[in-house]
């Protein structure tokens, strides 16, 4: 059966390689948390991860009951694996704001790819992906910052104001996997940031992306925050 269509409104930063942006194997970086956020409503996240081959995995906090963490009473962070292959969920509340973890997705010299997290493998697939399973931008070899309030099933007339907030989340020592094996440190010669907002259709009330944005892929780093 079909995936039913449905609308997140959502806002993104992605970083892709230019240099070997098809042929890549893989995308590793530390994560800085951050130390505060709201989450406003059910369904609301924060997502932070590494994609290729369509799969995605990194670190996550959401607006739902199993997220909460009754030692601090606030929505807290765990890892997780997406993909063609399902979806795989870590302990919940593993991590906490203002955590440092290090994730990293990498194709294997038998074209599985795994998921690895502080060190410890937390996911490897059943299947091989060959190189047609990372051909374009969306299935490269990247790191993505999301973040969704809601979504709806049929595409809005209008968007609200956006009402989910949180202080820096950093990325840094970012490097990517060349198609030789090597592990390259990203800067600004050699990768790009954008940002992007969905649904894609409509303009969402400013401001229309991240607006706390530092950039410093020149030193391997790139950090987004969100005021409202």
């Amino acid at each position: 059966m079909a995936k039913e269509k449905s609308y997140e409104y959502a806002k993104f930063a992605k970083i892709h390689p230019d240099v070997g942006r098809y042929t890549n194997l893989g995308f590793q970086a530390y994560v800085t948390l951050p130390s505060s956020k709201s989450l406003p409503q059910g369904g609301s996240y924060i997502n932070t991860y590494c994609g290729m081959a369509g799969f995605e995995c990194g670190i996550s906090v959401k607006y739902r009951s199993d997220f909460m963490d009754s030692r601090t009473g606030t929505y807290q962070w765990h890892w997780f694996a997406n993909g063609p292959e399902g979806q795989i969920d870590g302990p919940m509340c593993e991590y906490r704001d203002g955590e440092k973890v290090h994730i990293k997705l990498v194709r294997l010299e038998n074209d599985h790819v795994q998921f690895i997290v502080d060190g410890d493998e937390k996911f490897t697939s059943k299947h091989a992906y060959g190189e047609n399973t990372f051909k374009t931008d969306d299935t490269c070899a990247r790191f993505i910052i999301g973040s969704e309030i809601t979504r709806y099933p049929t595409l809005p007339s209008s968007l609200p104001q956006w009402n989910l907030s949180f202080s820096r989340l950093q990325i840094s020592d970012m490097r990517y996997k060349k198609a030789s094996g090597a592990w390259k440190d990203v800067n600004s010669a050699n990768a790009t940031a954008r940002l992007s907002h969905t649904p894609v259709e409509l303009t969402p009330p400013s401001p229309v992306n991240f607006n706390g944005v530092d950039d410093d892929l020149e030193n391997g780093r790139f950090a987004v925050s969100m005021r409202v």
